[in-house]
């Protein structure tokens, strides 16, 4: 917190009135100043930035147009060599020479001459140093042939480093230097001044020769015939960049560190006081801010020569030569104007200084000035303080004096005025308060006696499960004595002794009921099921507490319990309380018991009249077909009994082996993994063959399940079972749909018909074994029987819902455990 906090009396006094008025006066005049202290300083910056961003431009497009004028000098003067009538003689007779070869001649004499010239033969070596041709060369560029008053610069003939033509089939004809290849046809720079026998001038990029051991840029030029039709050869020229661009580049300097360069589209250096000729600039993210082919200036990221601070650049472009550049290399040439950022931009540096200074001094006066003031206005605030708490704990005798002559010196009066009035308000407020209390603690001795009188157990809990109240029933219910030590707040389930289960599920329902009721601080478990009942109020007359039997039932001592929970709203402020109603219904469990155990000896009663009635009616079938035999002398008529009476006896056998297997479970069979949609898929089959489904409209809807470790044939039929009473309950135009998901780890499968339905008052029979809707001969009764019993035998539940003539859905689940062998479960019914 801001606010100072001192101990004065064993109570917490905050002091930090006087800090906020400091540091409003602060705001209020800081804020302003700051922020014009720093719009002035972004207004200079901006200003700064532009001016040096407009004299870069300036400077680099004044040293861009004065090497774009050295280099049209260059290429005018090699533009004469090439318009030289000797020169164009001598290359068209060569021309017309070379007319009369084959291309596979023309090969062989090049391969021979470019042989000669790599052996250093002296008479063809020779032959091309030293010719008509050559002497005219070094005419020209010795000055000898250029205007006297425009003589070839030194700097020129200095930085060249060859000179030589070749004709039109790229042979060397004559040179200055040998240390040039003989054959140029498919250089680039030839096929380039070439062009395709047009001619066009053609600059190559700065690039390191090998043979020279320098970074050079070569010149070539066409030489037309006489007619100005057909070029008839090609004028090379070598120059070193470092040494051609140096002294019109590298001499302009400014401040320490700021130069200008010469780069190439690709940002390569080809001239620079600074970096290596060659070399590419540090940063390749400004190579398209500086490149444009217009002039400009621009703020990069980073000064391009290994600085990671932003700069200011200034560049343009070669008019002239970047036209020729751009269409030869497909790349123009620019010039580069820098400055390292620390030089550039330490005149914002300063200014940001001295900003900062004068805001610090500005901010210290007003500090200053907001603490005088503070004080005289935070003086009398304190004791007007220290007088309300004493006029609260009731201590205040001498009026307050405060002599500002303004509104707190009217506070203080009125203070002083209230004083007098609460010391005659609160004389009688102790009477009154005595009287509410009686009246709360008659409620509270009212209330208890109340809850003693219930006959059913009450217990209030807090939302830590810890005992609140207990009424005199669920004392006497769970043998609570409060002989020297008293129940409340002592943990429920030290009271409420039953198995770890229950326990378990109370607890769950508890952190349900907390949830619901809005407690945050309760901590809930989001594995626990949540308990989604209707809270009922305790005191409401329920006749039949057997009736709401949903699992709701604990036992202590042998005593059987039905539960409910309620919820009491609590004060502002505070938690609702939890309550636990219950009652001892031992009795009507014991009572349930006997009404169960008398349907189960009527349903045996069913099973055994249904048993004699299946295995009357081919035992009789057996009986009339002997009694014929007997009489029957035709053994093809007698063998036709035989047969028949063989069909009633395995009738029979199925009867009873049904019957059986409803009582005993075939332990030993051998369980395997089965995918649930395939056996759906074959049990489907299996009813398709024995009954007539082409009417039915039959759809599936699989999803993939987990494996389920079970007997095949024994859960291919109980799946047969269920889709046969179905598909006999149905009709023509009825639908029958089969579906499987997975939710939650369980498995479900749907089994839908739109058929008959079954009447709600048979539904609760149709487990039963022999039970049947079916008439008389058409039906044993044991179909869902024998399926229900197979299902749970390998832990799965079954549930059948209909309705009279809308139909029936099955409703089969598994628990997904793919790491768990399925527990085979004997039936005990």
């Amino acid at each position: 917190m801001d606010a100072t906090h001192q101990q004065q009396g064993g109570a917490t006094v905050k002091r930090g009135l006087k800090r906020r008025l400091i540091l409003s006066m602060l705001l209020v005049g800081a804020l302003p100043l700051t922020i014009g202290l720093l719009m002035a300083f972004l207004q200079g910056t901006k200003e700064i930035r532009e001016v040096s961003g407009t004299n870069f431009e300036a400077l680099a497009t004044e040293t861009a147009r004065k090497v774009d004028l050295i280099l049209n000098e260059e290429l005018a003067t090699n533009s004469q060599i090439t318009t030289d009538v000797n020169i164009i003689h001598a290359l068209e007779t060569r021309r017309d020479q070379l007319a009369e070869y084959s291309d596979e001649a023309l090969q062989a004499l090049m391969a021979q001459e470019t042989q000669a010239w790599t052996e250093k033969d002296p008479a063809f070596v020779q032959s091309l140093t030293e010719n008509e041709l050559v002497t005219i060369l070094r005419r020209y560029d010795g000055g000898t042939y250029v205007d006297p008053g425009h003589p070839i610069p030194i700097v020129t003939r200095s930085a060249t480093r060859g000179l030589f033509l070749t004709d039109v089939a790229g042979r060397l004809v004559a040179t200055l230097t040998t240390t040039i290849p003989y054959a140029h046809n498919r250089t680039p720079w030839w096929k380039g001044a070439m062009n395709k026998g047009v001619g066009q001038p053609f600059i190559e990029n700065v690039a390191f020769n090998e043979q020279l051991d320098v970074y050079t840029f070569t010149l070539s030029l066409p030489i037309m015939d006489s007619i100005r039709y057909q070029v008839v050869g090609v004028l090379h020229r070598i120059f070193d960049a470092k040494e051609f661009f140096a002294p019109s580049i590298e001499t302009i300097r400014f401040g320490k560190t700021g130069h200008v360069m010469l780069i190439d589209g690709n940002g390569k250096v080809l001239s620079c006081p600074v970096l290596p000729t060659g070399t590419s600039l540090s940063d390749p993210n400004i190579i398209p801010l500086v490149t444009p082919m217009q002039n400009g200036w621009t703020a990069a990221p980073s000064d391009g020569h290994g600085g990671t601070r932003s700069s200011i650049i200034g560049f343009a472009p070669l008019p002239t030569t970047s036209r020729i550049t751009q269409a030869s290399t497909g790349m123009g040439w620019h010039m580069f104007v820098w400055q390292s950022s620390e030089e550039l931009f330490a005149p914002i540096d300063h200014l940001f200084t001295w900003v900062s200074v004068f805001g610090l001094l500005s901010i210290a006066l007003l500090a200053t000035l907001g603490a005088i003031a503070a004080g005289r206005i935070v003086t009398p605030i304190r004791h007007l303080q220290e007088a309300a708490k004493l006029i609260g704990r009731g201590q205040w005798q001498e009026p307050i004096k405060i002599q500002t002559n303004d509104e707190l010196e009217e506070l203080a009066d009125e203070m002083n005025r209230m004083n007098r009035q609460l010391a005659s308000t609160f004389a009688g407020l102790e009477s009154e308060v005595a009287s509410k209390a009686q009246e709360v603690q008659y409620l509270q001795e009212s209330t208890s006696q109340i809850l003693d009188s219930v006959p059913d157990p009450v217990i209030m809990l807090d939302h830590h499960q810890h005992i609140q109240y207990m009424n005199r029933a669920s004392k006497e219910a769970l043998h609570v004595n409060n002989n020297g030590h008293a129940v409340e707040g002592e943990p429920l389930f030290h009271v409420l002794k039953t198995d770890t289960s229950t326990i378990k599920r109370l607890g769950e329902e508890f952190q349900s009921i907390c949830a619901g009721s809005g407690n945050e601080n309760m901590p809930v478990d989001s594995a626990s099921p949540t308990f989604q009942r209707e809270l009922r109020d305790p005191l409401q007359q329920q006749s039949d507490w057997s009736s709401t039997s949903d699992g709701r039932e604990f036992h202590v001592d042998n005593q059987a319990y039905r539960y409910e929970w309620f919820t009491v709203r609590a004060r502002p402020g505070q938690d609702p309380r939890i309550g636990l109603v219950f009652r001892d219904v031992t009795e009507e469990s014991l009572l349930q018991d006997r009404l169960l155990k008398e349907e189960k000896l009527a349903s045996l009663g069913v099973l055994s009249a249904g048993i004699g009635h299946e295995l009357n009616n081919p035992l009789v079938g057996v009986i009339g077909l002997g009694e014929a035999i007997q009489q029957e002398d035709n053994p093809t008529q007698i063998k036709e009994y035989a047969g028949n009476i063989i069909q009633h006896g395995r009738r029979m056998a199925s009867i009873i082996k049904d019957f059986t297997g409803l009582a005993t479970a075939e332990l030993k069979e051998r369980l395997t993994r089965v995918n649930i949609n395939e056996q759906l898929d074959h049990a489907l089959h299996t009813v398709k063959q024995t009954h007539e489904t082409s009417s039915f409209i039959i759809r599936t809807n699989y999803q993939s399940l987990p494996s389920l470790n079970v007997n095949p044939q024994e859960f291919s039929q109980a799946l047969t079972n269920i889709l046969t009473n179905s598909v006999q309950a149905m009709t023509r135009g009825d639908t029958l749909d089969i579906t499987t998901t997975l939710t939650d780890n369980v498995m479900h499968i749907t089994i839908e018909d739109s058929g008959t339905g079954i009447p709600r008052t048979q539904l609760s029979k149709i487990f039963d074994p022999f039970f049947t809707t079916k008439p008389q001969g058409t039906g044993a009764g044991l179909g869902l029987t024998i399926a229900r019993r197979i299902i749970q035998k390998y832990g799965g539940q079954i549930q059948i819902t209909s309705q009279e003539g809308e139909g029936t859905t099955c409703l089969i689940t598994f628990p997904s455990d793919e790491n768990n062998s399925s527990e085979v479960k004997e039936d005990a019914s």
